[in-house]
């Protein structure tokens, strides 16, 4: 199976708070604060027989509260947030989902008139998740039987609480009807972006249900381009050509840059014999100043005249 890939999944919630408490992975911080909800899934018109879509999702947000507003967060307020999230399995908490939040919303009104306060806030929605996945296994049929053509993910993404990675589990599923007909059949390893809406649990292993609504694959990595025939054609006939030239002439090596760089010069002494046989190189004599002929001058050329 190949690394998975670590990127952020990211979730949308909306919901009341159940309680408030300091968060435990950051002791004497009074700002870091941890925020339960029992995350509320409200059944729609998506039915697997491998799901149960009526329930709660316990969930944890942490964040730090800015010094003027950690007073807001109390309980029964209705909150928005917009973060990373992941899953996981603890003894205290059993399965959850965890979120990490750089800041919490809420919403606005009177919190002590709880009546009034319920009734401006909106409706419960189905949580909209996004996330990369990797392919690990494959279930169920589209537009046939009771479960939906589904595919099991894992998901690997950055714990801040733990300060390493995190991988843990998700399940896809396909709505029947004609959208998904002419979708290809993923493989094994496939590693695929999917946004979707979490419409509850599987009842095998308490993973997050999704209900999908898009998908988007990963780009190819880019492969080197092969030699094409003709440039290692001429490289190989370069080399055969140097080589045979090499081998013609005996004695004769293959010249690198090193021998272009620098030039051999030959010295020798000569025998008594050659020296003999050697013509003598003779320098012509200087002619003397007086020996050279003197030019006539125009007196003596009227002189000769007369």
């Amino acid at each position: 199976m190949p690394p998975n890939r670590t990127c952020p999944a990211t979730i949308h919630i909306r919901d009341f708070i159940d309680s408030i408490e300091p968060d435990p992975t950051r002791p004497g911080k009074n700002l870091a604060l941890q925020l339960r909800l029992s995350l509320n899934i409200p059944a729609k018109d998506e039915q697997s027989d491998d799901v149960v879509t009526q329930g709660d999702i316990p969930t944890l947000i942490r964040f730090f509260s800015q010094t003027t507003r950690s007073e807001i967060y109390q309980s029964n307020v209705f909150i928005y947030a917009w973060v990373s999230f992941l899953t996981a399995t603890t003894q205290e908490d059993g399965c959850h989902i965890l979120l990490h939040a750089h800041a919490v919303d809420c919403h606005p009104g009177n919190y002590e008139d709880t009546d009034s306060y319920f009734m401006h806030c909106p409706a419960a929605a189905q949580p909209t998740v996004t996330f990369l996945g990797t392919v690990c296994e494959r279930g169920g049929q589209l537009n046939n039987g009771s479960t939906l053509l589904h595919y099991g993910l894992q998901s690997t993404v950055y714990h801040t609480s733990n300060r390493t990675h995190h991988t843990f589990s998700l399940t896809a599923y396909f709505k029947n009807g004609q959208r998904w007909v002419n979708f290809p059949s993923l493989s094994i390893n496939t590693q695929i972006f999917i946004t979707g809406r979490i419409f509850g649990l599987t009842k095998e292993n308490q993973r997050s249900a999704i209900m999908t609504e898009d998908v988007h694959f990963l780009p190819a990595l880019p492969q080197p381009l092969p030699a094409t025939p003709s440039s290692t054609l001429d490289s190989s006939l370069y080399h055969s050509h140097q080589n045979a030239q090499s081998h013609d002439v005996p004695g004769q090596t293959e010249r690198t840059e090193q021998d272009d760089d620098t030039e051999t010069q030959f010295t020798w002494t000569e025998t008594a014999d050659e020296a003999e046989n050697l013509p003598q190189l003779t320098s012509p004599t200087p002619e003397r100043r007086s020996q050279r002929m003197r030019k006539s001058s125009y007196v003596d050329i009227l002189a000769q005249s007369k």
